[in-house]
């Protein structure tokens, strides 16, 4: 059993397969910024030299570090090293009680002999920064931006989201998503910006011949949009993101398809208020049509929020034994201000075309 005073060699020993390097090495080193010791073979050079292996590396993942993180992909579950050492990491694991093995995956391989219901952190969706925030986090690193585990809110950066997948406490699948839709949206600032104050680059140029056929390739295109976010928020993409407590990649790639429909609205009235033309009547055209997009790209903007200050007190309602029903519910409209200026618009242009 391990003695919580004990002053071990090495705060973290790190299992990897040499494919994986890259992403190891930048977990390395933002730990050992962090002032922490590390057990890395690249650092261990001199310290490896000469000695047998076989004797000294169990050494190490059963006496000698803190903690092991096991860097799982298919390349670390081929290798007849990497098996010698999680036999050791294993050993260890098995005879004390308290948390040892710290496993990141890198892809979807399983191994055989680490349990199921032992939880992992997924580097490919909190990264290689995020991996190294978790591990100072669990050493109870002052260098862990804010120090503590999960503070019982939505995060706010991603130390805060990978705690948060880390400890999994109540309500935490909720808690992702709205992180997940925040950080999107705001990701997005400068086109958001851009749609609010009419700016586009002009690019296509569109002969006045052309514009009946491209009006209708637009409007086809914002309806393909709307029918898309359809799908986002379906009870179906719901049940199977936040069922038996949550799946951390359905939830993130629900959040993304969120994110991808507002940039589509803001891609396409882009689009259209950068068609350049010689007619004032053709630029209104465009211009109204981009109108459509306004009252979407405001709602979905407005819901991340507003769904953020819901989720908020999620786990502390949850605590507290409350019956919480959450229900994605977010029909998409065009203003009819922005239908009837459309309207003014095209009937203009009609005008001037037959005129």
């Amino acid at each position: 059993m391990r003695d919580p005073a004990r002053a071990y060699d090495y705060d973290v020993a790190v299992s990897f397969a040499g494919e994986d390097r890259v992403f190891v090495e930048a977990v390395v080193r933002e730990v050992v910024d962090a002032g922490y010791k590390v057990f890395y073979d690249q650092d261990e050079q001199v310290s490896l030299w000469g000695e047998d292996l076989t004797e000294y590396l169990p050494k190490i993942y059963e006496e000698r570090a803190r903690y092991a993180v096991m860097f799982v992909s298919r390349h670390y579950a081929a290798k007849p090293w990497t098996r010698f050492e999680r036999r050791s990491v294993l050993l260890r694991a098995i005879n004390q009680p308290e948390p040892y093995l710290l496993p990141v995956r890198l892809d979807a391989t399983q191994l055989d002999d680490v349990r199921d219901s032992i939880s992992y952190l997924d580097g490919n969706i909190v990264g290689a920064s995020g991996i190294a925030s978790a591990i100072c986090q669990k050493l109870g690193s002052a260098a862990a931006a804010g120090g503590g585990g999960f503070n019982g809110y939505v995060p706010r950066n991603e130390h805060e989201a990978t705690v948060l997948i880390g400890e999994r406490p109540a309500g935490w699948g909720y808690l992702l998503f709205s992180y997940q839709l925040v950080s999107g949206v705001e990701r997005l600032l400068d086109a958001y910006l851009d749609h609010r104050m009419g700016f586009a680059h002009p690019d296509e140029y569109v002969p006045v011949d052309q514009v009946p056929a491209i009006v209708q390739r637009e409007l086809a295109t914002v309806i393909s949009v709307t029918r898309n976010f359809a799908a986002v928020l379906s009870g179906d993409a719901h049940a199977s993101a936040f069922a038996e407590g949550g799946d951390v990649p359905r939830i993130i790639h629900m959040a993304s398809r969120y994110v991808a429909v507002y940039a589509s609205f803001l891609d396409w009235s882009y689009r259209l208020r950068g068609y350049a033309t010689e007619s004032d009547e053709v630029h209104e055209v465009f211009a109204a049509l981009a109108q459509f997009a306004y009252q979407p790209v405001e709602r979905l903007r407005s819901f991340v929020y507003e769904f953020r200050d819901r989720m908020d007190p999620l786990h502390g309602q949850l605590l507290n034994g409350e019956d919480i029903t959450i229900r994605l519910n977010l029909p998409l409209e065009i203003s009819p201000e922005a239908s009837a200026q459309y309207d003014r618009a095209l009937e203009a242009f009609e005008r001037h075309r037959l005129s």
